[in-house]
């Protein structure tokens, strides 16, 4: 009788190894809800570096949320279909995530995808993919330009330098927008070093004549992520000169927080190797410790 007892702890202990107690069948309809109680396990083909880049961005999502479901966005979306690919769910999961991401109307995946590529969603879950993204490039396409005048008379915006920051807006994003070939394209790559070099001597002039942030106030919304675009693609010494000036336009409302986040990592990771907020996934950036990450969101006042 021993024997038999011992028997039947020993084959429960084998047939549980292994298993995921915390693991949670998702669905598009409990999706919201379950993903802030998800505690992912490693899988044995997840390195630790994707498991903790993978963890860091699911936590920091249910941080910014402050556990509450309503909260989630497209980009917090976006961010966790990133984590589920750092730690290689099942495909029907990151579907799903990615679904609820491109589910918003007006959401912003398509400039997502153009800044930072595909992140592998174009193989591993193909249909739906291209599906949605060759509907943004049509959907671009055939949408009427701004009528940038009116558009500055509705929002009490000053005319000339809606036209100015519009300008610079068309040229940050010229060569970028054939993301593939950009990079394989030496002669259009030179072409947009060019124009991102002018764009950022019109920022640095803009900025010592209106001592602020060209954001919300002066340029409504849709101009509103400019500066921060040529920022981002410019080099450390002008990172460093406009990350306090963006914190303050982030805390006045003049930017949103995804961006400045965006910054801090590209900054960082440039300058030190590691990345804080884990939005720089492709360019080959330790995610920072927990008390360095602690330290440079302190630093910024993000909590």
């Amino acid at each position: 009788m021993k024997q038999i007892f011992i028997l039947i702890i020993l084959v429960t202990t084998i047939s549980c190894k292994g298993q995921n107690p915390n693991q949670i069948r998702f669905t598009y309809e409990n999706f919201e809800n379950e993903i802030l109680k998800y505690e992912p396990i490693q899988r044995e083909n997840v390195s630790d570096k994707d498991y903790k880049n993978g963890l860091r961005i699911l936590n920091d999502t249910k941080s910014t949320v402050k556990n509450n479901a309503s909260l989630l966005n497209d980009a917090d979306f976006w961010n966790l279909t990133m984590a589920f690919l750092n730690f290689k769910e099942p495909k029907s999961n990151i579907e799903i995530s990615f679904r609820k991401a491109i589910s918003f109307e007006n959401n912003n995946i398509c400039s997502y995808i153009d800044a930072f590529g595909p992140s592998s969603l174009d193989k591993i879950i193909p249909e739906l993919f291209y599906e949605f993204y060759n509907s943004c490039k049509e959907k671009s396409s055939t949408e009427s330009p701004i009528d940038l005048k009116s558009y500055s008379t509705k929002n009490s915006l000053n005319y000339n330098l809606v036209l100015l920051i519009d300008k610079v807006s068309s040229s940050d994003n010229l060569y970028r927008k054939e993301k593939g070939k950009y990079y394989e394209d030496s002669i259009k790559l030179n072409e947009q070093r060019k124009l991102d070099s002018k764009n950022q001597h019109v920022i640095d002039s803009l900025y010592s004549q209106h001592k602020t942030y060209i954001g919300n106030s002066l340029v409504g919304k849709k101009f509103s992520y400019v500066m921060w675009s040529v920022i981002q693609h410019s080099n450390l010494e002008m990172m460093e000169k406009y990350l306090p000036v963006l914190q303050h336009a982030v805390k006045n409302k003049e930017l949103d927080l995804v961006p400045f986040k965006m910054l801090i990592d590209r900054y960082y990771g440039l300058k030190h190797g590691f990345q804080i907020f884990g939005s720089q996934n492709g360019f080959g950036f330790e995610m920072a410790d927990k008390k360095k990450k602690k330290e440079i969101e302190f630093k910024y006042g993000i909590e």
